[in-house]
């Protein structure tokens, strides 16, 4: 009974440091929700995305008006984006370039990655949440 229970409190705590320490999923297509705490507004029908390809560790996207590509680096809960993300240089709506600045300098302030329920929060070095993703 004894070797039971201590094999027990091993995979317990086994289980709960992986949880505890594993690596948020963050491979394939994100719609961003917010930045910096406020919902992104757009006119039109595409909304911004990010995608992560996790096999080649490059991040593509629409940021309101443009399209970015570029790299980013995972490891653990660190993630960072490569110092510039390559953008078209096309002009749209307002309200599209509002969101679309504040997409690519928030980006700027990621260190590292969470989730919460169904949806990604990146966050700055103060762990606050400056971009939030959904699927």
């Amino acid at each position: 009974m004894k070797r039971f229970l201590s094999g027990l409190v091993l995979a317990s705590s086994v289980l709960m440091m992986s949880s505890c320490c594993s690596q948020p999923e963050v491979d394939g297509k994100w719609n961003v929700l917010k930045v910096n705490g406020e919902d992104v507004v757009v006119t039109g029908d595409k909304k911004p995305f990010i995608e992560f390809n996790t096999e080649e560790s490059k991040v593509h996207g629409y940021t309101g008006c443009n399209i970015m590509n570029g790299a980013y680096t995972q490891n653990g809960k660190e993630l960072s984006f490569g110092e510039r993300m390559a953008t078209t240089m096309m002009a749209g709506p307002e309200e599209n370039m509002k969101a679309e600045r504040e997409i690519l300098d928030a980006l700027t302030k990621v260190e590292s990655v969470k989730t919460s329920g169904e949806n990604l929060q990146l966050l700055d070095a103060d762990k606050n949440i400056v971009i939030e993703l959904g699927k």
